[in-house]
């Protein structure tokens, strides 16, 4: 009977050993987890959105710029947009400078349709936010 107590206690006493070690082994883990830099992750990932927002701007940026020279042909528009927001564009602002030949004038109808286009491509924005400046060039 005494081996048999023996073999229990001996399987006992490893599998407590086992047990603290592994208790040691987890605890070592969990602190080497807490280690971690989480910050640098979530940087990364506003300077991909912050990267995918400014071609997005200058995307649309070219686009509009496209459009108002088929609409108001004899210019050269440039297109800037102000604080951009993909899903609020209450405080976006719009200046389209056109650049053109005195001859040419640009005329209420044509800044009207340059507004609607503008007003149909932000669903939101201000016609407050939207400016059409001329500026005259010289051959």
């Amino acid at each position: 009977m005494e081996k048999k107590y023996r073999k229990r206690v001996c399987l006992c006493i490893s599998l407590f050993i086992i047990c603290i070690l592994a208790g040691v082994m987890v605890d070592n883990l969990m602190s080497e987890d807490s280690n971690i830099e989480y910050e640098n992750l979530n940087t990364e990932f506003k300077t991909d959105m912050t990267k995918k927002k400014d071609y997005q701007k200058a995307d649309l940026e070219m686009k509009l710029q496209d459009s108002i020279q088929s609409i108001a042909e004899g210019s050269n528009p440039l297109v800037s947009i102000d604080n951009f927001d993909v899903e609020d564009h209450s405080e976006t602002t719009v200046v389209v400078t056109l650049y053109t030949e005195p001859s040419n004038e640009i005329s209420e109808e044509l800044r009207v349709a340059i507004e609607n286009l503008i007003l149909g491509s932000f669903n939101g924005i201000l016609k407050d936010n939207i400016s059409i400046d001329i500026e005259y060039t010289e051959k």
